[in-house]
C-alpha cells in the first residue's frame, strides 16, 4: 500500500469515528439530552480511539488524529452558533433579546459541560501537548466553546445586549434573567483570549456601577440559596466564575460568615442526632467528604471554613458527650470486632484519625487510646494485632513520632512479652514445675502508678509470681517487673451443687472467691483484711454478687450460694468499676508533660531564631505543638515567664516586647 492509499485509509477511519461521535453530539446539542453513564463511556471510548488508534501508522503524525477531532468539534460548534447568532440579531425588543439570549446560553453551556467531560482524553493529552509546544491558540474543549460563543454570538450583539441589561435593570424587569445574562458574560470574559485584564476590571469597564452592584448582591443571594438548600450540583461551576468576578468571596466577609454560620448549625444538629461513635464520625465525614467539600476544593479559603467549623464543633465546651471518650470507645469497639473486613476496619480507622485531628487535645486522645490499648493487650480482647499496628501507623503519619512514642513502645513490649512468656514456660518445664492452671503473662513498660490499688495475692498465685520474679531478674536484670493487679483478670471454675460454672473475674474478684475454698463464710472486714484491699474496692463486688444471688448475706456474714444456678455456663463478673484517685493523677501527669513540651518548644525556637517578638514566639509555639495539643496563649505566656525566672535562663527579654537567645 502506497503513501496515498495509507493516507486515504487514515482519513476514512477518522471520518468513520467522527460519524459515530456526531450521534452523541446531536443528543447533547440538538435533542438536549444528558448522556447516561453507558453512553458517556462510549463517547469517551470513541474520543480515545480518535486520538490514539492511528499513532502507530508511520504516515501519520502523532498529533494529527487529535487535531482532526478538535477541528471537527470547532466546525460543529461554529455551525450551531451561527444559527443562534442569526436569530438573535433579529430581535429589537430589549426584554426578548435578553430572554432568548439566556435561554440559548443555558442550553449551550449545559451541552458544553457534557461535551467537555466526554473529551477528557483529548484535553489531557492532545491539547496539553499542543500547548506545551507553544500553540497558544489551542484550548480545551470547554474554553474553546466559550471563545466561539463570544466571537460568534456575543460580539455581534454586545452593545445591544449591554444596553438592554442596563435599561431593564433600571425598570426592575426580569431580574433573575438579567443575572443569568451577567453570569454568562462573566464566564465569557474569564475564558476569552485576553487574560491580561482581570475579570472585575472588564465588568467595570463595560457596565455601570448600578449593574455591577446588582451582580454582586445577586451573587451573594445565590450563594446563600445554594448553601441553605444544599443544592451543590452546580456550586463548583458557580463559584469558579463568581470568584473570578468577585475576589472578595474568598476573603473574610459576608460570604464566609454566612457559610460558617450555616455549617455550624448543620454540624451541630448532625452531632445531636448521632447516637454512637460511628454516627458521630459520620456527622463530620458528611461535611468533610460531601458534595460541598468537592465544590470548594479549588477555593482554599472557603474550604478552610469546613475545617474551622469541625474544629469549633469538636472542641465546644457545651457538648453532651466527651468527644475524646467517644472516639476511643468507638476505636475499642472496632478493635474487638472480628465481623468486619480488613478494608472496612481500616477505612473506619482513617475516618477516626481525620476527626481526631481537629481536637485541641490531641495528646489526650492519644494518651487515652494508649490506656485502652494496654487493657486490650492484657485482657487479650484485640481481634487482630495487625489492626492495632495499622491504627498506630495512621496515628504516626498524622500526629508525628513524638506524640505517638508511647504507643509504639506498647507494641514493642507486646512483641517482647511473647518471647518472655515462651522463655518462662521453658523455664518451668526445665525445672519440672506444673502450675495446675493457665498463667499467661503480658509484659509492658511500667509508666503508670499503681500505689493506690492494694491487693494481697491468694497463695495459689503467690508462688507462681515469685517464681516469675526470680526468672525475670536473671534474664532481665536491668528491668523492673511490676504486676498491674488492678486491670489483670482471669477465669475461674466454680463448683456449685450440681453445676460447674466459668466466671470471668478481675484479680481482686478471684482473690475473694478463692478465700471461700478455705472457709464457708466471712464478714466484710475479714474479706478486706485477707485480700489486703480496701472497703471501697471490696464492697461494690459483694453488692453486685449479692444482687446476682451468687452470694448470700445475713447482715453480718457473707457466704456463697451453693444453690446458685443459671442457664449460662460462662458469666462475666468483671464489670464492677474500681474506685481510685488514679484518673486525677493521670490528668496531673498530662498537665506536667504539657509544661515540659511547651518549655522545650520555646527554648528550641529561641535557639533557632535567636531573636523573636512576643507575638511571633506565641504563633511559632502553637504551630510547633499543634500535633500534640493546642496550648492557650495564657498558658504559653506563663511558661515563658517561668523559663525567664530560672537561675540560668536560655533567653532573656530584649526591648519592650522581644526575647533574645542567650548563647
Amino acid at each position: 500500500m502506497n503513501h496515498f492509499e495509507r493516507r486515504r485509509d487514515h482519513i476514512e477511519t477518522l471520518e468513520d469515528l467522527w460519524r459515530k461521535e456526531s450521534i452523541f453530539l446531536e443528543e447533547i446539542f440538538h435533542k438536549r439530552n444528558s448522556l447516561d453513564v453507558n453512553d458517556l463511556m462510549k463517547f469517551n471510548h470513541f474520543v480515545y480511539l480518535h486520538c490514539s488508534s492511528l499513532v502507530g501508522n508511520p504516515s501519520v503524525r502523532s498529533q494529527d488524529p487529535g487535531r482532526h477531532l478538535h477541528e471537527s468539534l470547532t466546525v460543529y460548534i461554529n455551525s450551531r452558533l451561527r444559527h443562534i447568532s442569526n436569530e438573535l440579531e433579529t430581535f429589537t425588543n430589549d426584554e426578548e433579546l435578553v430572554t432568548v439570549y439566556v435561554c440559548y446560553w443555558r442550553e449551550f453551556w449545559k451541552a458544553c459541560e457534557e461535551l467537555d467531560r466526554a473529551c477528557g482524553y483529548l484535553n489531557r493529552n492532545w491539547v496539553k501537548r499542543e500547548q506545551f509546544e507553544g500553540h497558544a491558540h489551542i484550548h480545551e474543549v470547554y474554553r474553546m466553546a466559550m471563545i466561539r460563543w463570544k466571537e460568534l454570538v456575543f460580539s455581534p450583539i454586545d452593545s445591544g445586549l449591554v444596553t438592554a441589561i442596563t435599561l431593564l435593570l433600571k425598570n426592575n424587569v426580569r431580574r433573575s434573567v438579567l443575572y443569568q445574562a451577567l453570569q454568562s458574560i462573566v464566564e465569557l470574559y474569564a475564558n476569552d483570549h485576553n487574560q491580561h485584564v482581570p475579570v472585575p476590571k472588564k465588568i467595570e469597564n463595560v457596565f455601570t456601577a448600578d449593574v455591577v452592584r446588582f451582580y454582586k448582591s445577586e451573587t451573594l443571594s445565590e450563594f446563600q440559596t445554594i448553601v441553605y438548600s444544599k443544592a451543590y450540583s452546580d456550586f463548583k461551576h458557580f463559584l469558579k466564575y463568581a470568584c473570578l468576578a468577585m475576589p472578595e468571596i474568598e476573603k473574610e466577609g459576608e460570604f464566609i460568615s454566612f457559610l460558617k454560620d450555616n455549617l455550624d448549625m448543620e454540624l451541630e444538629q448532625a452531632i445531636k442526632k448521632s447516637l454512637s461513635g460511628k454516627e458521630y464520625i459520620q456527622a463530620f465525614m458528611n461535611m468533610r467528604r460531601g458534595p460541598l467539600e468537592r465544590a470548594l476544593r479549588n477555593h482554599k479559603k472557603l474550604l478552610a471554613v469546613i475545617d474551622q467549623v469541625c474544629t469549633k464543633a469538636i472542641n465546644g465546651t457545651n457538648q453532651q458527650r466527651d468527644p475524646i471518650a467517644l472516639l476511643n470507645i468507638y476505636c475499642n469497639e472496632l478493635m474487638i470486632k472480628n465481623n468486619l473486613s480488613e478494608k472496612a476496619i481500616n477505612d473506619e480507622f482513617k475516618r477516626i484519625i481525620e476527626v481526631a485531628y481537629f481536637l485541641d487535645d490531641k495528646d489526650k486522645f492519644i494518651y487515652h487510646y494508649g490506656r485502652m490499648l494496654r487493657i486490650r493487650q492484657i485482657k487479650e480482647t484485640s481481634a487482630s494485632d495487625g489492626n492495632e499496628t495499622t491504627m498506630i501507623s495512621l496515628m504516626i503519619a498524622k500526629f508525628g513520632f513524638v506524640a505517638t512514642e508511647r504507643l509504639r513502645k506498647l507494641l514493642e513490649e507486646m512483641d517482647k512479652s511473647r518471647d518472655v512468656s515462651q522463655d518462662f514456660q521453658n523455664h518451668l518445664n526445665s525445672k519440672g514445675i506444673k502450675l495446675g492452671f493457665d498463667f499467661r503473662l503480658k509484659l509492658f513498660e511500667n509508666r503508670e502508678r499503681t500505689d493506690n490499688f492494694k491487693l494481697t495475692l491468694p497463695w495459689e498465685l503467690q508462688g507462681t509470681v515469685e517464681e516469675f520474679r526470680s526468672f525475670f531478674r536473671k534474664s532481665h536484670s536491668l528491668r523492673k517487673i511490676v504486676f498491674n493487679l488492678e486491670i489483670s483478670s482471669g477465669e475461674i471454675l466454680c463448683n456449685l451443687g450440681q453445676s460447674t460454672l466459668i466466671f470471668e473475674v478481675s484479680t481482686l474478684q478471684m482473690a475473694i472467691l478463692l478465700l471461700f475454698n478455705h472457709q464457708d463464710r466471712f464478714t466484710v472486714n475479714d474479706l478486706v483484711d485477707r485480700t489486703g484491699s480496701t472497703i471501697e474496692a471490696v464492697q461494690p463486688v459483694l453488692d453486685l454478687w449479692t444482687k446476682k444471688k451468687l452470694l448470700i448475706t445475713n447482715g453480718e456474714f457473707v457466704e456463697v450460694n451453693m444453690n446458685f444456678s443459671s442457664r449460662k455456663r460462662r458469666h462475666n463478673l468483671n464489670t464492677v468499676p474500681t474506685k481510685s484517685r488514679k484518673v486525677d493523677k493521670k490528668e496531673d501527669d498530662l498537665a506536667e508533660k504539657r509544661k515540659f513540651q511547651t518549655d522545650a518548644a520555646v527554648v528550641r525556637l529561641m535557639k533557632k531564631y535567636k531573636t523573636l517578638a512576643h507575638s511571633q514566639l506565641i504563633e511559632l509555639v502553637i504551630e510547633e505543638l499543634k500535633n500534640l495539643f493546642t496550648p492557650k496563649i495564657v498558658f504559653i505566656k506563663d511558661r515563658i515567664d517561668a523559663l525567664l525566672e530560672k537561675d540560668n535562663p536560655d533567653f532573656e527579654r530584649f526591648g519592650n516586647n522581644e526575647y533574645r537567645y542567650v548563647s
